[in-house]
């Protein structure tokens, strides 16, 4: 997956609002709900303002394609560990903050994609999960002060988002089919 910093001056170069955050968080919410056609749906929402004839647009939209396959591959691999895309543990606290509540933002729209069919197939943890997420996009990173108990609370708060969104996908997940079985007849 292209780190953040890549991203964010890509999409800087490009004129994108979005941040680097925010977009993986989409991406991963579509392809943890299983929203039809992940791609066509990624390109509709992320590339729709791009000129094909513009020199940064298309590098950019390279990058991003990288991030959406990277997404795609972690989102649908339910045993494997989900890495969230935030700037780097240098920067100051408030703009982490800022950039994990943009995630669960792109996160909540993408998996809102599913549908009513999403609280269905949840179970109660699983909906509090993304009760709990979108309380998350609320968060005012205004006031936030940078010290280490904030940094500690930053990096709680990150490993629980983590760990929530690990549990949703496994909720989510599609059965595994039993391989070496066959419904053919000998």
């Amino acid at each position: 997956m292209p780190d953040y910093e890549t991203v964010a001056r890509a999409l800087q170069r490009s004129g994108m609002p979005q941040c680097p955050a925010e977009l993986h968080g989409f991406a991963t919410g579509m392809v943890i709900a299983g929203v039809d056609e992940p791609l066509v749906v990624w390109q509709n929402e992320v590339y729709a303002e791009f000129d094909p004839n513009d020199v940064l647009d298309t590098e950019c939209r390279a990058l991003l394609d990288r991030l959406f396959a990277a997404s795609l591959a972690a989102g649908r691999d339910a045993s494997g560990g989900l890495s969230l895309l935030l700037p780097g543990d240098i920067v100051v606290d408030s703009r982490r903050l800022a950039a994990l509540r943009d995630w669960c933002q792109g996160f909540i729209f993408g998996i809102g994609l599913a549908g009513a069919s999403l609280e269905q197939r949840l179970s109660g943890s699983g909906r509090e999960m993304i009760n709990d997420i979108a309380e998350i996009t609320r968060i005012d990173t205004d006031d936030a002060e940078d010290s280490e108990e904030n940094r500690a609370a930053l990096i709680e708060l990150e490993e629980y988002l983590r760990e929530g969104v690990m549990l949703v996908r496994a909720e989510l997940a599609p059965p595994a089919t039993v391989s070496g079985s066959s419904d053919r007849e000998h």
